[in-house]
C-alpha cells in the first residue's frame, strides 16, 4: 500500500526504500503508544512536486526524538551496541527533520516529508513578492497618508531586523566556512591552486562583463540631454557617504589586512575576513594529526552556524514581501518616465551576461540547463533579496546540490560576495554611459579607459557603505566630468536594477566554483547531472 501509494507520486525506488524503512520504525512507536486494537491510517499526499507520508493512530503524545531510540537496546554485548548506534546513526540520518509529530484529540499524527518541493521556494518567494508589490501599491493608492507610517512601522522594522541578523551571522559563517576548509586540505599546494584560478576566472568575468555592458549600451543608446533639467539635490544624502572613500587599488589591496580581530566583524568586511579564515584555517592544516582539536572545534563551529543560518533563510518569504512592499511605498513614480528605460537596458545586459556564464560552463564540458535546472532557487532568492551576502546560504546549499565539494564552495562563494560583482559591473559601465550622454560629455577611448580602471577597482572594493552600488555611481561618474548629483535621475528605480544585478553576481560566482571544481575533480557529475 505504502509503496504503490509513493510509486503513484512518481517518487525514486531510493526514496521509497528510505522512506519505508523510517516508516517502519514510526509504527513502532504509534502501535506502543496505541490501545489494543487501534488502527493506524497512512496517506500519501503530493503538492507541488513534493510528497508526504502521514500516519495516524490513536494513543499517548510522545516526541519525534523518541523513535528508534529505544530500538536495540536490550542484553548488548559490545558489537551489538556498536551495531545499534551504527543503526540509531542511520534512522537519525533517514529522518533528519523531515519529521513532525502532533497529539490532537488523543490521536497521534506523524508527518513524514518523504519527497521535498523543488519548486516550493521559487513558489513561496514568487507569492511573498506579488503580495509585496501589490501589497505597497495599494496602500500608496489609497491611503497614501498612512502609507509612510506603516512602512517606517511594519515593513522597515522587519526588513531591517532580518539584515541586522544576517549581518550578525554572515560574517562567522564565511570566517568559519572558510578556515574549516583550508584546515581540512592536506595538500596546501592544491588549495593555493584552487585560490588561483578562483581569483583569476574572476577577473576575466569581470572584464566580460564591462564588456557585455559596452556592447549592451552601443545597441541600446540611452540618454535624453533633457533630462540633465531634472537633477536634485535628492542625492545628497548618498554623495556625503562616498565623501572620503577611496577606489584606489592600492588602499584595497592593503585593506585586506585587519589592524585587529575585532573590527571585520563588527563591519562583516568579506575581505579581512576571508584573510583571517585563510591564515587560521592554513594553521590548523599544518598542525598534526596528534593536534587536531582546532580542527574539529572549527568544523563544529561550521555547523553550528550553518544551521542557525538554514533557520534564518525560512524567514526570506516574509522579508521580501515587507521589503518590496516598502520599496512600492518609497519609489517617487512621478519621476519614472523620462529614466524608465534604463531599466530593461541594464536588464538585457545582465541576462546577456548570465548567457555568457551558460557559455562558460559549456566550454568546461557542463551542462548548462542541468546547471540552471539546480542553481535557479539561488537566483530567484539574489534576484529578491538585491544582496549577495543574504543569498550566501542558499547559494551553497545549490552548489551542494549540483555535487560541488565544500573545499571549493567554501572558499569561493564568500569570496565571490566580495570580489566578482559582474552585475554591479554591468550597471556602472552602462549608467557612466547613459548619464554621459545626458550631460554631454564626449565618449572617447582614455574616457573608456578610466571608466575601465575604475570600475574594475570598484569591483574588487565596493566602499563598505548603506547604499552599496550607488555609492559606487557617486564616486564613479564624477571622474568624467558628470557631477555627483546626477545619481539622484536613478535613484528610486535603483532597487529595481539592484535586483537583476545581484542574480548576475551570484550566478557567475556559482558558475566560477562549478569550473574550478570540475578542473580540480572536486565536482560530484554524477550529481551534477542527475
Amino acid at each position: 500500500m505504502c509503496y504503490s501509494s509513493l510509486k503513484k507520486h512518481k517518487v525514486s525506488r531510493r526514496d521509497i526504500l528510505r522512506a519505508m524503512i523510517a516508516a517502519e520504525d514510526v509504527l513502532v512507536k504509534l502501535l506502543e503508544c496505541a490501545p489494543a486494537g487501534a488502527t493506524v491510517t497512512i496517506e500519501a499526499t503530493g503538492r507541488l512536486g513534493g510528497v508526504t507520508l502521514r500516519l495516524n493512530a490513536q494513543g499517548t503524545p510522545f516526541d519525534a526524538g523518541e523513535i528508534g531510540a529505544q530500538l536495540y537496546n536490550s542484553n548488548e554485548t559490545d558489537h551489538d551496541a556498536e551495531a545499534s548506534e551504527v543503526i540509531r546513526t542511520m534512522l537519525k540520518k533517514l529522518l533528519g527533520d523531515s519529521l513532525e509529530c502532533q497529539n490532537r484529540h488523543g490521536v497521534n499524527h506523524v508527518t513524514m516529508r518523504v519527497k521535498r518541493s523543488p519548486y516550493a521556494s521559487l513558489i513561496n518567494t514568487l507569492i511573498a513578492l506579488t503580495l509585496g508589490l501589490g501589497t505597497g501599491f495599494l496602500l500608496k493608492a489609497l491611503l497614501p497618508g498612512a502609507a509612510s507610517a506603516v512602512s517606517d512601522n511594519v515593513f522597515t522594522p522587519v526588513y531591517t531586523m532580518f539584515m541586522n541578523a544576517l549581518k550578525l551571522i554572515v560574517g562567522p559563517l564565511v570566517f568559519c566556512s572558510v578556515a574549516s576548509s583550508i584546515a581540512d586540505f592536506s595538500d596546501l599546494k592544491a588549495l593555493g591552486r584552487i585560490a588561483a584560478r578562483v581569483v583569476g576566472l574572476y577577473l576575466i568575468t569581470s572584464v566580460l562583463a564591462i564588456g557585455v555592458g559596452l556592447l549592451t549600451y552601443r545597441v541600446f543608446p540611452i540618454g535624453n540631454p533633457s533630462l540633465a533639467s531634472a537633477v536634485t539635490d535628492a542625492a545628497s544624502a548618498t554623495i556625503a557617504k562616498s565623501e572620503g572613500v577611496s577606489i584606489s587599488l592600492r588602499d584595497t589591496l592593503m585593506g585586506i589586512v585587519p589592524t585587529d580581530i575585532i573590527t571585520p566583524f563588527q563591519k562583516s568586511d568579506m575581505l579581512q575576513l576571508i584573510f583571517m579564515a585563510t591564515i587560521l584555517g592554513m594553521a590548523a592544516a599544518i598542525l598534526p594529526s596528534s593536534e587536531s582539536g582546532l580542527r574539529k572545534a572549527l568544523n563544529t563551529l561550521n555547523r553550528v552556524f550553518s544551521l542557525i543560518t538554514s533557520k534564518l533563510v525560512a524567514f526570506i518569504p516574509l522579508v521580501v514581501f515587507c521589503s518590496t512592499a516598502k520599496m512600492m511605498i518609497s519609489m517617487n513614480l512621478s519621476n519614472l518616465a523620462g529614466v524608465l528605460v534604463w531599466v530593461p537596458v541594464i536588464y538585457v545586459a545582465d541576462m546577456v551576461m548570465i548567457g555568457v556564464y551558460l557559455l562558460l560552463a559549456q566550454l568546461a564540458r557542463l551542462n548548462p540547463l542541468k546547471f540552471l535546472s539546480k542553481y535557479y532557487p539561488a537566483m530567484v532568492t539574489a534576484f529578491t533579496l538585491s544582496s549577495s551576502n543574504a543569498t550566501l546560504p542558499s547559494s551553497v546549499k545549490q552548489c551542494e546540490a549540483m555535487g560541488v565539494s565544500s573545499r571549493v564552495y567554501s572558499f569561493s562563494l564568500p569570496l565571490g560576495a566580495t570580489i566578482n560583482m559582474d552585475g554591479s559591473c554591468i550597471s556602472l559601465i552602462i549608467s557612466a554611459l547613459f548619464m554621459a550622454r545626458i550631460f554631454g560629455v564626449p565618449v572617447t577611448g582614455s574616457v573608456l579607459l578610466s571608466l575601465f580602471i575604475a570600475i574594475m577597482a570598484l569591483s574588487v572594493g565596493s566602499p563598505g557603505v548603506p547604499g552599496g552600488n550607488l555609492v559606487c555611481l557617486a564616486l564613479l561618474i564624477p571622474q568624467i566630468g558628470i557631477p555627483a548629483e546626477a545619481i539622484s535621475l536613478v535613484m528610486g528605480l535603483y532597487p529595481l536594477v539592484g535586483m537583476m544585478q545581484t542574480c548576475a553576481n551570484v550566478t557567475g560566482d556559482a558558475v566560477v566554483s562549478t569550473i574550478v571544481a570540475k578542473r580540480e575533480g572536486l565536482l560530484d557529475e554524477k550529481k551534477y547531472n542527475a
